[in-house]
């Protein structure tokens, strides 16, 4: 079978969503399947046609993934010729795609993996203008019937139901966690050195983007009441910088300053996706204070090393949390300070533990394909 992959983002951009379809799409070349992949151009030592491990690659330049949307139609419209099948994902291919399977005749796939549809001004630092373009934007992406919708988590699939999508049309497929890569018995605690964390020390552990959505300035104001009171708590953040970002980053910077943490707040440039084990690996407790995740990549990271976590209860969480943890509510700085007050003293909740595997996830896509192409 030969899929069209048109995607936001691709590797070397990194985040859950660019791991997720890099697995994927590299294993199902492993089985047998021919893979294209067309998405945007995101720096300038990306290459604009490239082969990954089997995977083809194309990439084309936009100002933004705003632009992609109109800007793929002409590539995408010439690759669509040959392939049995498009899959895509939201945000800004999922027009483009849908237009192109209409013009070609061509089944197609819609990966959701968050719904913010009535959320936008709680979740994103944007303005109140740019959240309400980027609503009515998301409205009219679920307008149109891809027929076909994977979503990532059963929190997903409940937000989708809710934007007007028929269940039926739905099927969940959880993301896949490389527990090899993922696997406790290959690291120590030898980062904390490096990066001077005490014997003594409660290291608390983030990792994601800034901004609203992730609830990073939540944990910071919740870590400067727990500094108040313990000075052997320390926490140890992995944000990015980019420009993307910067009016975020900036903020948080400031934050750390005004609330005269700096001194106990470590903040790391991301680092590539097999050194992360060894950084999570410092922590005494990972935190997760998301006010919205589709899936939630740092969890189940977490969860697959035996670390305890605090994480928000909201959206898709429980669904991926297990083994030692405390649950809070988004955007509460009150009960995140108990949370980590708790931590400090081991005092955890205990569940059983929740396993989502990348051979799962593969098989599943697979069915999925030959049941979309079957029907």
């Amino acid at each position: 079978m030969k899929i069209l992959f048109c995607l936001d983002f691709y590797y070397p951009h990194v985040g859950g969503v660019e791991v997720l379809f890099k697995n994927l799409c590299e294993n199902l070349v492993k089985e047998g399947y021919e893979i294209t992949i067309l998405t945007q151009k995101t720096d300038k030592y990306s290459l604009h046609k490239e082969n990954i491990n089997g995977v083809k690659i194309e990439r084309i330049n936009t100002f933004n993934r705003y632009f992609f949307t109109f800007l793929s139609l002409p590539r995408l419209y010439s690759l669509a010729k040959d392939c049995d099948l498009i899959h895509t994902s939201t945000f800004a291919s999922a027009l483009p795609s849908y237009i192109i399977s209409k013009l070609r005749k061509k089944k197609m796939i819609l990966t959701v993996h968050e719904v913010w549809i009535g959320k936008w001004n709680q979740v994103s630092n944007n303005s109140k203008i740019s959240n309400w373009i980027n609503d009515k934007i998301e409205r009219i992406i679920y307008f149109f019937n891809y027929k076909n919708y994977i979503t990532v988590s059963c929190a997903t699939s409940n937000a989708l139901i809710d934007a007007g999508i028929n269940k039926e049309q739905i099927t969940t497929i959880y993301n896949g966690v490389d527990y090899d890569l993922w696997d406790k018995n290959k690291y120590d605690r030898s980062k904390r050195k490096i990066h001077k964390i005490k014997k003594t020390d409660h290291l608390f552990f983030f990792s994601g983007r800034p901004g609203r959505s992730k609830g990073l300035s939540v944990l910071i104001s919740a870590f400067a009441k727990l500094a108040k009171e313990n000075k052997n708590v320390k926490l140890f953040a992995i944000v990015s910088s980019k420009n993307t970002y910067k009016k975020e980053y900036d903020a948080l910077i400031r934050q750390i300053y005004e609330l005269n943490v700096n001194d106990r707040v470590y903040i790391h440039d991301p680092v590539k996706y097999k050194e992360l084990p060894w950084y999570f690996m410092m922590a005494d407790t990972v935190v997760v204070p998301s006010l919205s995740e589709g899936f939630g990549f740092v969890a189940a990271e977490a969860h697959a090393l035996d670390l305890p976590i605090i994480a928000t209860s909201n959206a898709s969480l429980p669904e991926v949390v297990g083994g030692k943890h405390i649950f809070v509510s988004a955007n509460s700085v009150d009960e995140l300070y108990c949370a980590m007050l708790r931590s400090t003293t081991n005092d955890y909740d205990k569940s059983k533990k929740k396993i989502h595997t990348y051979e799962k996830n593969i098989k599943e896509h697979i069915k999925y394909y030959k049941k979309i192409m079957n029907s």
